[in-house]
């Protein structure tokens, strides 16, 4: 006992506990001691941190704060208590020093908060106010204590349904809530309340904050959307006006653009008719020339100086051929034969000759795409575009260098096919690139002009890269320059994939080399040209043919309503009154299997794919007798079915 109350165990031997401990023993011990007595229970009085523990006097004099305990011992008369005292003096100092700080320091983050916070009792009456609810509302912090909610927030709404819900013990979701200040005004405050309890009684914390700001800032949006929906009224009224002023100034615009449209038409195909024109009088001066000296030399009897005159005479009228064919490619009123094509296979049937025209100088790489869909497409333009795109590429590296022709298969988005102007979905794209000197962006961007060259007078029509142009587009694909001097050029061409298979190839059965003779087939010849007509007919003679011919629709259209034999129709597509292909119906509706020959140098129709149907056939003028040969017979050799298309 000595270390609790400085007594020994000797001085305290037979005296009573009120000797001992002066003025103890009252109140909640004596309590604790009786009812230990009774009921032989041990009974705990208080515990460290109770605000009633005892104060006991030590022998020294000083006052130390104990935590007793009360135990019985036996029962009944004779029974004895066992009291046990604890000294917690320490214990308690510290923890009421550490709670002092703790509440000083939440008192401080309270008091500094800019958010109003109130704690009121059960009836509604502020027991704490911070300094925020003291410069929100306009009272001090004491006028505050004490004063009923209701003084403060309007009665009805939102203050009397969250108040309810909170001593329920529930949690409501912040509202806005109207305050009145001191001074009569009112404010705007979100708040926000929970329910605590202490013993038994019951307080409320709620916390308040200032919306005034953000209901100005909603106020004023409001009142700028009614101001925007105002402005976009009157805004409306004045595009309307606008529109019609922009739709009278567009149309005014269209007929001057119209206008400068035509001066610039006529100043193209002016450009176009003279480069024709200087072109075809070189070629015209080679013919007449040549059939002059021809006319001369056999009037002389100089027979044996002929043959170079003729082969001048000829070699200028393929020029003019070709020009012709160049010239119809760019306007893409050509006759086309478009087939499937295989264009990894069609490269390799002209890879030895692409080799032998670019010369050793230039390194050639081939690369192939796998899988490579087909295209539908006229084999030999596709192989005339392709060895003049290469030749080009070899002018444009006279050091040397490398040409690159690869293939790829593309499916092409919608921004990758409107830059191509072309439609959106699967297409083979063929690139023939160098490494040569380029082009500077003026010269690309006139690159397919028809008559545009940079080559020196005498090396090029200038028609290559048109021709090429109106080949592609008439075959429903895009052609585009990339270039960079310096660097080199690549050239893209994209074809639509075509869905079927290749058709197999129809060979004549009289095999290759010349024609063979004639088994007395009928030809008849619808020609409105007579020059022609005659060469036409002189050349079928010749071959062992039985040569029928009219000069006009009329009176070929009545050969053919006739029981007379007929092997082979060759017509002209562009006749007068009749054309070609309407003799070429009116006769098939009686000689349904009658196989048909057009020849053309220009016709619109027969520029589309869609003009032939099976045993149908074209060749374009002008065209070399040998070629014509070959082609009547191998159209009589096969049947129908094998020259069908």
């Amino acid at each position: 006992m000595g270390s609790a109350s400085g007594h020994s165990a000797a001085d305290v031997q037979g005296k009573s506990l009120a000797e001992v401990f002066p003025g103890v023993v009252r109140g909640r011990l004596s309590s604790a001691i009786a009812a230990a007595l009774d009921s032989g229970v041990s009974s705990l009085l208080t515990h460290a941190l109770h605000p009633l523990l005892f104060p006991l006097k030590t022998r020294s004099g000083r006052t130390l704060l104990h935590d007793v305990t009360v135990s019985a011992v036996g029962d009944g008369p004779g029974a004895t208590c066992l009291i046990n005292v604890f000294d917690v003096t320490m214990a308690v100092r510290r923890e009421r020093y550490l709670r002092d700080r703790q509440n000083a320091r939440y008192d401080a983050v309270v008091a500094s908060a800019p958010d109003v916070i109130l704690t009121l009792d059960g009836d509604g009456v502020i027991r704490f106010a911070n300094r925020a609810a003291a410069i929100h509302f306009g009272y001090s912090e004491q006028e505050l204590i004490g004063m009923s909610a209701v003084l403060l927030f309007e009665p009805e709404g939102a203050w009397i349904d969250t108040w309810r819900a909170v001593l329920n013990d529930e949690t409501p979701q912040p509202v806005e809530l109207v305050v009145h200040r001191k001074d009569g005004s009112l404010s705007y405050f979100e708040v926000s309340a929970s329910r605590w309890q202490d013993d038994s009684h019951v307080f409320v914390t709620a916390i308040l904050r200032d919306i005034n700001e953000r209901r100005a800032v909603n106020a004023a949006l409001r009142l700028s959307e009614e101001q925007s929906r105002a402005a976009a009224a009157a805004l409306a009224e004045l595009n309307l006006t606008l529109e019609q002023r922009v739709q009278e100034r567009t149309t005014q615009l269209l007929k001057v653009e119209e206008a400068l449209r035509q001066s610039q038409k006529m100043e193209a195909i002016g450009q176009l008719t003279g480069g024709i024109a200087h072109d075809f009088n070189n070629l015209l001066q080679g013919i007449v020339g040549a059939l002059n000296m021809v006319q001369k030399r056999v009037a002389e009897g100089r027979i044996s100086e002929v043959d170079r005159f003729l082969k001048g005479a000829l070699t200028s009228a393929e020029r003019a051929s070709a020009l012709t064919h160049r010239l119809l490619a760019f306007s893409r009123r050509q006759p086309v034969d478009p087939r499937p094509v295989d264009v990894n296979q069609l490269i390799g049937t002209m890879e030895e000759l692409l080799r032998r025209s670019i010369g050793e100088k230039v390194r050639m790489q081939i690369v192939r795409g796998s899988g490579l869909w087909l295209v539908r497409c006229d084999a030999n333009q596709m192989e005339n575009a392709l060895l003049n795109l290469a030749i080009n590429a070899r002018d444009a590296m006279p050091d040397g260098g490398t040409l690159t022709i690869a293939s790829s298969n593309r499916a092409l988005d919608v921004h990758e096919a409107s830059i191509r102007d072309l439609e959106p979905g699967e297409h083979v794209c063929v690139t023939i690139s160098d490494t040569g000197v380029g082009m500077p962006p003026d010269v690309q961007a006139r690159a397919f002009d028809p008559f545009y060259t940079t080559k020196p007078i005498g090396q090029g029509t200038g028609l290559g890269l048109s021709m090429i142009y109106g080949f592609i587009r008439q075959s429903g694909g895009s052609v585009r320059i990339a270039s960079e001097v310096g660097i080199g050029t690549t050239i893209e061409i994209c074809l639509p994939r075509f869905d079927g298979t290749l058709e197999p190839k129809v060979a004549s059965e009289a095999g290759p080399g010349a024609p063979q003779p004639a088994n007395n087939e009928v030809v008849l010849v619808v020609e409105d040209e007579d020059m022609v007509r005659l060469l036409v007919v002189e050349v079928l003679k010749d071959l062992g043919y039985h040569a029928l011919e009219a000069s006009d629709g009329p009176t070929g259209l009545r050969i053919l309503q006739s029981s007379q034999r007929i092997d082979l129709l060759v017509t002209d597509i562009g006749l007068p009154d009749i054309n070609g292909r309407q003799i070429a119906d009116a006769a098939r509706a009686q000689r349904s299997k009658l196989k048909v020959l057009f020849m053309t140098g220009y016709a619109e129709s027969a520029a589309s794919g869609e003009f032939l149907e099976a045993g149908m056939q074209i060749i374009s003028k002008p065209f070399a007798m040998d070629k014509l040969a070959a082609k009547i017979r191998e159209m009589i050799d096969n049947s129908f079915d094998r020259a069908s298309r």
